[in-house]
């Protein structure tokens, strides 16, 4: 992309130039001076910033939205049954005689399930519904990080490290971003070897966009 635009060159955008010029001034106007005041009158080592306060701030009304909630106790109650074939086929109780079942403490629970565990299971109905699922949009920092942490425990420096790791060797973009967008160079080229290596089956007719 920056070889293509030394060959090319346009015109600048001054809109963009005119919003990095924004930006420029609001750090110095949110940083610079409202930092030092920070420092006189709370604490020394604090800092101020058109970014990091507004982020403070989400980050404070969400820490005070999980103080002030107040939990609700339910349970829900599986059924590990087989088929006649042997397979394994979990169950999840959510009637009571043809109106939602949900326990509320552990008593309920238990007296449903000493029913339960003595009954005997038939599937009465089935019905089979084709699904289409759209894929999730590419990583930015901050999904990137989620999902590292949900799914593997991973911290967030342990998840940035790794990721250099990986985008030094090749396999991943640049993963400081918070953009989804791919360049249609690299859309193309993924959208070629797919093609070429499981079939146009598994092409969208259109790139996905987010």
């Amino acid at each position: 992309a920056i070889q293509q635009a030394f060959q090319t060159p346009g015109e600048l955008n001054m809109d963009g130039v005119n919003a990095q010029q924004a930006r420029r001034f609001m750090d110095r106007v949110v940083g610079f001076m409202v930092s030092p005041l920070l420092w006189k009158k709370v604490a020394r080592g604090l800092s101020a910033g058109r970014v990091q306060s507004v982020a403070v701030k989400l980050l404070v009304e969400r820490e005070r939205e999980i103080n002030a909630f107040v939990p609700e106790e339910f349970w829900d109650i599986h059924a590990n049954t087989k088929t006649k074939d042997k397979a394994d086929f979990k169950l999840l109780v959510a009637q009571k005689d043809g109106s939602a079942f949900k326990p509320v403490n552990e008593a309920e629970t238990k007296a449903a399930m000493s029913v339960l565990e003595n009954a005997s299971y038939e599937v009465c109905k089935r019905e089979d519904r084709p699904t289409k699922s759209k894929p999730s949009a590419p990583y930015i920092t901050s999904t990137l990080q989620q999902a590292a942490s949900t799914r593997l425990g991973y911290g967030v420096k342990k998840t940035m490290m790794l990721a250099q790791r990986l985008y030094e060797a090749g396999y991943i973009t640049y993963m400081r971003t918070d953009s989804t967008n791919l360049s249609a160079e690299a859309v193309d080229a993924v959208r070629d070897f797919i093609g070429s290596e499981f079939g146009d089956k598994y092409l969208p007719a259109k790139p996905l966009t987010y």
